[in-house]
């Protein structure tokens, strides 16, 4: 957790998270939720979600505010464009506070707009600021993920039992001699990871394991430390990928032929 004296703006695309947490939990998010998160980071000194509310259940405006959220109604144009008008005036108050708000030391972005990727690039290099991007995981650019500090991801209320049964050490299984419980347990996470997502990084692994309002919450060096060691190890294999644009990431995989995972992983019936 950073000091509670740092400043911490907060934005929030609320189709995207609402719809995001609709598609993968089948449930709602919720504000007061979604505040504590950005709490986490400091001292939330404006905090605003935007939308078409007309489009949203009535109750959500009242949420929001009971949660210290202010609601920004910014109605869809019938223009025919694929943007939402709600993101783009999101972008334009990001770009006011870092003008007009030095004061703010951490922005964190609950979206998973890549729209958003070249003002946290220009948060992060230009004006010094530290930002996290917060969203449903499957629903996010890999791109915006990469431009950031640091990602933090959104679980529904159905999501923790399930991380929870690869992500947590089970009692039925006794640590290997040498493994710590947060090293199990980042295993049994990068397992569950592996299985939902198309493909991985060495950051989206770490940003996992860092959350503070996750169940590891290993201290950065922890975790760097711990992710190299598995390398070496030969129990996490890196390997590249080619994305579209030409452009070469470096992408990894769990061995699940490596003694530790076949220890830790419950292998399918």
């Amino acid at each position: 957790m950073l000091q509670d004296t740092q400043n911490v703006a907060l934005f929030i695309d609320f189709d995207n998270v609402r719809y995001g947490y609709l598609n993968t939990y089948g449930c709602e998010p919720e504000p007061l939720k979604l505040m504590d998160l950005a709490r986490e980071y400091g001292r939330v000194i404006t905090a605003t979600a935007y939308a078409d509310f007309a489009e949203h259940p009535s109750r959500f405006r009242r949420s929001l505010e009971i949660a210290g959220i202010l609601p920004r109604d910014i109605p869809k144009r019938n223009t025919g464009s694929h943007k939402s008008s709600a993101a783009m005036v999101m972008l334009m108050d990001i770009i006011d506070c870092l003008l007009d708000r030095p004061d703010v030391a951490t922005y964190i972005l609950m979206t998973g707009n890549s729209d958003f990727i070249r003002v946290v690039t220009r948060a992060r290099h230009r004006f010094g600021k530290s930002v996290i991007v917060v969203g449903v995981p499957g629903t996010m650019s890999q791109d915006l993920i990469d431009s950031a500090d640091g990602m933090v991801p959104l679980v529904g209320k159905q999501a923790p039992a399930r991380v929870n049964n690869r992500a947590a050490v089970s009692h039925r299984f006794a640590l290997p001699e040498g493994v710590s419980e947060a090293e199990a347990q980042l295993v049994q996470l990068i397992d569950y990871l592996e299985r939902n997502r198309p493909y991985l990084t060495f950051r989206f692994i770490h940003s996992y394991a860092v959350n503070p309002a996750g169940r590891i919450r290993m201290r950065d060096v922890e975790a760097a430390e711990t992710l190299d060691r598995f390398v070496e190890d030969g129990l996490l294999i890196p390997f590249e990928r080619r994305l579209d644009d030409g452009r070469i990431v470096v992408n990894v995989r769990l061995n699940y032929d490596h003694p530790l995972s076949r220890q830790l992983i419950r292998q399918p019936a």
